[in-house]
């Protein structure tokens, strides 16, 4: 318990007093909701007295007062200083097409698509080209390296990359 709370102290610079404690909330009932962890079940376990309204913790993702950027950022410098001690940092980047369709969906452009394209046949998707960084840690104990995401962004057909999530 003494390491989650340090962790999440750690966080407190980008909420403001009331955001923050709908994200210590959020992150305590995404961590012990099984199955599908959307924010209505997420309350069931992090608030199951019902202290909030609930289109409180709705408000605080569509409309609060932090930055994800910030966030990430302030998870990213600890995650390197806890699983990269001797400051060998390794980084993996990937982009993907995110299948959506419609006029109302900014920054959606046909790009190649990696995963049915061949090395013969190159096959396109309509959708948006997510970009996503990685930072490289093994675990002790772990056959394989995990990828812990330190951001991630949308790239547009002019080639302008806004880095935020989700991309809209």
């Amino acid at each position: 318990m003494k390491g989650w709370t340090a962790l999440l102290v750690l966080t407190r610079p980008v909420f403001t007093g009331p955001s923050f404690a709908i994200f210590t909330d959020l992150v305590a009932g995404w961590v012990l909701t099984p199955g599908r962890r959307t924010i209505t079940r997420m309350l069931t376990t992090g608030d199951p007295e019902g202290v909030r309204a609930h289109d409180a913790y709705h408000r605080f993702v569509r409309a609060g007062r932090w930055d994800m950027a910030a966030l990430w950022r302030v998870l990213t410098v600890h995650a390197v200083e806890a699983l990269a001690p001797t400051g060998v940092v390794v980084l993996d980047t990937d982009d993907t097409v995110y299948k959506k369709t419609g006029r109302s969906v900014n920054g959606a452009g046909v790009f190649r698509d990696a995963v049915r394209s061949t090395r013969s046949k190159v096959v396109y998707a309509w959708g948006l080209n997510l970009v996503l960084l990685t930072l490289r840690v093994q675990p002790r104990g772990a056959a394989a390296p995990w990828g812990c995401r330190s951001t991630s962004g949308c790239t547009t057909k002019a080639g302008r990359r806004r880095w935020r999530w989700p991309c809209r």
